[in-house]
């Protein structure tokens, strides 16, 4: 398929806007190509998988309506098969908004690439074939993801949970530092294994803020983002403004979940939701609300509804330390502006017997998302996305290449 798409060399970029109609055709018959023929693939049926025969696969780990993720093992080196996760994300070539979604993943998963608290992704296809069709993300496998750690049967103690809590603040630092916002921070969007070493993953709904790329357009935040019990209030109150508290407040969920083994604030829709976060926080002051600026924020906590004291955490969580309690406190506000950043955290004392602060790596760069003003129409994103995997297969050819030389050179010696 890579010849395909090469064969002509005045094909430019899609951010070029010059050659779409043949950026378009040479996609079209790669796809068509790829339907009569696929060498070297079989055809996993359970999954509705079409990969290459190298992997094995072990079994279906879950389904969503955004993709299947499957375990499986790597067996390109026959003496020591690699155990590896593969997800692929379906539907992406009849809806733009999962189309747009994939793309905005699959950039942001190759800028953190490398890591240790983000999860790394190590090769990439794109199937054309229905039922097969779909985005293909071979990544690191774990055993499991934080939301079943929290409800097994294992005991933490402050130790664990200082841990846990340092690890997802460290991949958050690099995330954030490069002017992204996660915007679905939760324990099922955190992968763990057996060692205890946690990566943040899925970063279907996150986006780029930095100014630079904003294109003097606004960027308001739309109130579905985020699951439900992990929303900050601000998402749910239907406020414009965007920051990075919205994903200091889910570290504070999953941080209060880590102590109380269930989610914190379970709410079945958008205002019990608000109301579960009303009955620990207390009915926030009315500069508040007014600072909130929305009809929904007024109807929910002005009178005649019921005024709320706000519980102790101690009350809420009496085992955990007085540290816990503090931190806890600094990231569950009503106010995103008063709420702890990622770097307040990290210098908290909490933190203190668990920090290393000279191995907190930041991106040198901001995320670069101004791919969202040029792409517009849905064949804009699929050539947008076939690029994209072709560059990462380039990329990691490369990578491929100068590691076989760097080992013939060791051996040599």
């Amino acid at each position: 398929m890579a010849n395909i798409l090469n064969n002509n060399n005045n094909i430019t970029n899609i951010d070029g806007r010059k050659s779409n109609a043949a950026l378009l055709s040479h996609y079209n018959s790669a796809a068509k190509i790829q339907k009569l023929s696929k060498p070297g693939y079989v055809v996993y049926e359970d999954a509705k998988f079409y990969i290459d025969s190298r992997y094995r696969i072990l079994k279906v780990l879950g389904k969503g309506s955004y993709g299947t993720v499957c375990s499986a093992l790597d067996c390109s080196k026959k003496e020591s098969p690699v155990p590896i996760a593969i997800k692929k994300v379906s539907n992406i070539f009849s809806k733009d908004v999962l189309l747009k979604r994939a793309i905005r993943e699959l950039k942001l998963m190759r800028f953190f690439k490398g890591h240790k608290n983000i999860v790394n992704l190590f090769e990439l296809d794109i199937v054309y074939c229905v039922p097969y069709d779909g985005l293909y993300c071979f990544q690191e496998l774990a055993d499991y993801d934080l939301a079943k750690v929290i409800h097994s049967s294992a005991q933490f103690s402050e130790f664990h949970i200082q841990g846990f809590l340092y690890q997802i603040l460290c991949g958050l630092k690099y995330i954030h530092s490069a002017d992204v916002i996660h915007r679905d921070l939760k324990p099922g969007n955190i992968l763990v294994n057996h060692q205890g070493n946690l990566k943040i993953c899925d970063f279907g709904l996150a986006r780029g803020i930095a100014p630079m790329y904003l294109k003097q357009r606004p960027h308001a935040i739309t109130n579905y983002v985020a699951t439900r019990w992990y929303r900050a209030p601000e998402l749910l109150l239907s406020r414009r403004s965007y920051s990075k508290a919205v994903d200091m407040w889910a570290v504070g969920c999953i941080f209060a979940e880590l102590y109380g083994r269930k989610p914190l604030f379970i709410g079945n829709d958008q205002v019990h939701q608000a109301t579960e976060i009303l009955k620990i926080l207390g009915t926030p002051p009315k500069k508040m609300i007014l600072k909130y600026g929305t009809s929904i924020a007024w109807d929910l906590f002005s009178p005649p509804n019921p005024q709320y004291r706000p519980m102790s955490w101690s009350e809420v969580y009496p085992y955990a330390s007085g540290l816990a309690l503090d931190l806890l406190e600094k990231l569950l506000c009503w106010d995103s502006a008063e709420r702890y950043d990622v770097m307040s955290c990290l210098e908290h004392p909490f933190i203190r017997n668990v920090r290393d602060s000279s191995d907190e790596p930041v991106a040198s760069t901001v995320f670069d998302f101004s791919f969202e003003n040029h792409a517009i129409t849905l064949n804009d994103y699929k050539i947008l996305i076939h690029e994209e995997v072709e560059s990462f297969k380039v990329e990691r050819i490369g990578t491929l290449y100068q590691e076989k030389n760097q080992q013939s050179k060791k051996n040599k010696f």
